[in-house]
């Protein structure tokens, strides 16, 4: 747990997730995170979170919409 002491900022680097979940990026990460890590992680921030960003989303890789479904769900 992350001892924070003001809001926070987040910013999400698609690159991070594993293909099965995200594929629609640049530089795929075998053995990357799962959504469910992501949002735990997320979920564990004990300050408001002031802003945050997804970076590193390619439509032109995305299966299915998938990487955008899962970057909205954020």
């Amino acid at each position: 747990m992350l001892d924070l002491k003001t809001p926070v900022y987040i910013s999400m680097d698609l690159d991070g997730l594993d293909p099965g979940f995200a594929p629609g990026v640049s530089h795929r990460e075998p053995g990357g995170l799962s959504t469910r890590q992501v949002i735990s992680l997320i979920q564990s921030v004990d300050q408001p979170i002031a802003a945050a960003d997804v970076v590193e989303y390619n439509a032109s890789q995305d299966i299915s919409n998938l990487t955008a479904l899962v970057a909205a769900s954020w």
